[in-house]
């Protein structure tokens, strides 16, 4: 079966606004905002200095998004992310140079499975609550979010670093951000890489990064020629 002109037409276009750069910016936003939501609900639990009692009386009665919700989020926010790097990537085509592109995807790759292995930390001992009812040994709950602590305070924030690095080393070779843009990126690689503390305002760090390159790049995209095939 053909399609006729008028639907071939009509798919070109589609295929074109998937991969343009407001769909990155779109996906970007949707992955930072997301991001930031989950991470703000687990940050509300008790720190890992939190006594036994503290602990007990948060999982008896947890407050705010459930556990199996907030993961919810992460999925649709990381699927998010995942297309963002795949639209950026796409947008540059070949005149990407193949070093930073592969440093770019894979450093995307990983930072997407370390936001799961973080979050299903943090997540677990309130799915545990939610799905059994069970009370939650206080001891495990402070392995749990010390394990969720050390993914996104220690490894995340370097993968994150690579990710900003490489992105920005794209852009200053192909022009695809402001010029203003990519010297923000590098100092705040920098300063996720050098940073050897787990305080938890760094998780927000790279959601709050992606947040500020997607707007710039739904109002300002820059003009960059692909093939139009997928």
């Amino acid at each position: 079966m053909t399609l006729g002109a008028s639907e071939n037409g009509l798919l070109s276009g589609w295929r074109r606004r998937l991969r343009s750069f407001q769909a990155a910016a779109a996906a970007g936003i949707v992955a930072s905002v997301g991001w930031l939501v989950v991470m703000t609900r687990w940050l509300d639990a008790p720190s890992i200095e939190a006594s036994d009692s503290e602990i007990l009386e948060y999982y008896a009665d947890p407050e705010g998004l459930s556990g199996l919700a907030s993961l919810q989020i992460l999925v649709i926010a990381t699927i998010g992310f995942l297309w963002f790097v795949g639209v950026i990537r796409g947008r540059i085509g070949d005149a990407e140079p193949k070093l930073f592109g592969t440093v770019f995807f894979g450093g995307g790759i990983l930072l997407a499975v370390l936001m799961f292995i973080g979050s299903a930390a943090f997540a677990a001992p309130l799915v545990l609550v939610e799905e059994t009812g069970r009370a939650v040994d206080p001891d495990t709950v402070a392995m749990s979010r010390i394990l969720a602590r050390i993914v996104l305070g220690v490894f995340a924030p370097r993968i994150g670093s690579l990710f900003i690095f490489s992105l920005s080393t794209l852009a200053l070779r192909t022009e695809a951000l402001p010029r203003w843009l990519i010297l923000v990126s590098y100092a705040v690689g920098v300063a996720m890489f050098l940073n050897v503390t787990m305080a938890s305002p760094n998780v927000y760090v790279f959601p709050a990064w992606m947040a500020l390159v997607s707007v710039v790049l739904l109002f300002h995209p820059p003009r960059i020629s692909i093939a139009d095939t997928l």
